[in-house]
């Protein structure tokens, strides 16, 4: 948490992320307090800092890890030995130890914010070019940024220090004691409930930009969906829905005003939500255009908020360094597809994916073998477009005719140790899903038969779910294949919304917090327990019994930081802290 004055720019010296001309700005190695802060390009690079240092290796792997590797989607991938702390965290034997617990990049970006929102008005002052809009808008960008960050430190550790004030001196006390889970989210709730009208609606966009302005800076749209996500952790549904709205409001007008896309797209077949269509060349490429534009490309019309790498620029620009190393970078990358997920695809009746032609199944992973018996061996997503062929399910020949596409890089993303792919943080499946989850948590507690208002909020959830669901099908046998009366109850409905959200953000860091709201809101573990153990055959008792506990399932503080900071308390599920122990008592 600590920053000296003197080098209050906090390491502007970095090499920014491009979005954009505004992040291509290269200030100084060292700049002082007295010679930084006097002109509006001063807060623009501030900002750009923050941005620059979540894409950084070390924020950026632990937004994968946190949210997704302690769920039942990944395993080791058998060269785990490189990274022993991470297969640690695979296999839940986390420790106060384990690299991957330090929070450390979290709170340097929430630092940089809390300078920057100090400094930005007393720019403002100085500098007549800084219109108060601008300086309005700058702020509530930061303050987006700072309450993602803390969003993200409490779905991880549930309580942590919270401030607001920047450390700039080393007067200053840098260590405080952990605020509450439910406190620090009503304060980043408010905090975005006060600067949400002021943010930047629309980035002009420009024939370099390629609309990374858009997705790759903070919008109103994107502070809605944190204020979506946020208050469905809080319990409060009819915000989190009223928030949903406004997410795809935002993308139905943006689709209306896009002459090109409504020309060529007919958005009934999604339930009217302004989804990308597939592509379909016969029976191959089943998603593949979603799911090249959205992962591949980046910054697609369905991204919400993105952390953005420039693609091309081999050797001058910075990488994605996770999803090279964890994904596909390396000869070998460091996680895979659980046997779970990965053998679905083989079985008559899925278990995950809720229909056989689901495009999603093949375009989430890299498979090995041949036509008649392909397996899955590594994860796809970011990482290179594929084209497959399958056979023709009209006479049901799956995986017995046609041929199995080799995937090949494109720009976006490769099997190289330079990926480019964006990161991307929100999206609009993401936000519907969410809206689904609310409208089913509105119904009555299970009875033996729904009132019709609960029937209302089951048939508005389902509605959700199959425009998404839809979406991934082959053309050939794109029908309803969910139905509707098959989910008469709360938990089941409930049940479904948790799938879908599996089948959609597979591998995209969210899997593992789903779980652990709902465990937080059903006050056990449970689901998350049934869920996470499917990972592995070997140790799925061991898995079980350490996530009986609530507590176990947020992650320790980290050794060092309970060394200096004597106001942290080990989280008891970790024993003292002293020797990272677990301790079921």
């Amino acid at each position: 948490m600590k920053c000296i004055l003197n080098t209050i720019i906090l390491s502007l010296s970095m090499t920014l992320m491009s979005c954009g001309d505004f992040l291509e700005i290269k200030p100084q190695d060292v700049i002082t307090v007295d010679d930084f802060w006097n002109e509006k390009s001063d807060v623009e690079n501030a900002i750009a800092a923050c941005y620059s240092a979540m894409t950084s290796y070390g924020f950026l792997s632990r937004m994968m890890i946190w949210g997704e590797f302690r769920s039942e989607n990944v395993i080791n991938n058998g060269n785990i030995n490189e990274d022993v702390n991470l297969e640690n965290v695979l296999t839940e034997s986390l420790t106060a130890s384990n690299a991957y617990s330090s929070w450390a990049d979290f709170y340097t970006v929430i630092n940089r914010c809390n300078v920057a929102i100090m400094y930005a008005p007393k720019v403002a002052a100085v500098d007549p070019a800084y219109d108060q809009t601008t300086l309005k808008a700058h702020l509530a960008e930061l303050t987006a940024l700072r309450s993602l960050c803390y969003f993200y430190l409490i779905r991880t550790f549930k309580d942590v220090p919270y401030y607001e004030e920047p450390f700039i001196s080393d007067d200053q006390q840098l260590y405080l004691p952990a605020t509450s889970f439910d406190t620090v989210l009503d304060n980043i709730i408010a905090s975005l409930e006060q600067v949400k009208g002021d943010a930047i609606e629309k980035y002009p966009k420009s024939s370099t930009d390629a609309g990374m302005y858009q997705t790759g800076r903070i919008t109103k749209e994107s502070i809605y969906a944190m204020l979506c996500d946020m208050y469905l952790w809080k319990k409060d549904y009819v915000n989190c829905v009223k928030y949903a709205d406004l997410v795809i409001e935002s993308k139905k007008k943006a689709a209306d005003e896009d002459e090109d896309r409504i020309r060529k797209q007919d958005f009934s077949e999604f339930n009217g939500y302004p989804l990308i269509a597939t592509k379909y060349q016969g029976y191959s490429n089943m998603f593949g255009n979603a799911f090249t534009s959205i992962f591949i490309d980046g910054n697609s019309s369905e991204g919400i908020f993105e952390l953005c790498f420039v693609k091309g620029s081999e050797g001058t620009k910075p990488s994605n360094g996770p999803v090279s190393n964890f994904f596909g970078g390396r000869p070998v990358p460091f996680v895979k597809p659980s046997d779970y997920v990965s053998s679905d695809i083989s079985l008559s009746s899925p278990l995950i994916f809720s229909n056989k032609y689901d495009g999603r199944a093949y375009e989430n992973f890299r498979f090995t073998g041949g036509s008649s018996d392909p397996t899955p061996s590594g994860i796809n997503k970011y990482v290179s477009s594929t084209t497959v062929m399958l056979g023709d399910p009209n006479t049901n020949s799956f995986h017995t005719s046609g041929s199995w596409g080799t995937p090949y890089p494109v720009y976006g993303g490769k099997y190289d140790s330079r990926n480019k792919s964006n990161y991307i943080v929100y999206r609009l499946t993401d936000i519907m899903l969410l809206k689904a989850e609310a409208l089913t948590q509105m119904m009555a507690d299970d009875a033996s038969t729904l009132s019709e208002t609960d029937v209302d909020l089951r048939n508005r959830a389902f509605d959700l779910v199959t425009a998404i669901n839809k979406r991934s099908l082959y053309q050939s046998v794109l029908k309803d294949t969910l139905i509707v009366t098959n989910y008469p109850s709360k938990e089941l409905i409930t049940n479904l919304v948790y799938d879908e959200r599996e089948r959609e953000l597979m591998f995209e860091g969210k899997r593992y917090f789903d779980l652990v709201r709902r465990a937080q809101r059903e006050g056990n573990t449970k689901y998350l327990r049934t869920k996470v153990r499917l990972k592995s055959t070997d140790n799925a008792s061991v898995i079980d019994s350490k996530l009986t506990r609530m507590d176990a399932i947020y992650w320790p503080y980290n050794l060092d930081e309970l060394k200096v900071n004597g106001y942290l308390k080990q989280n008891p599920a970790f024993g003292s802290g002293e020797n990272g122990s677990f301790d079921r008592n």
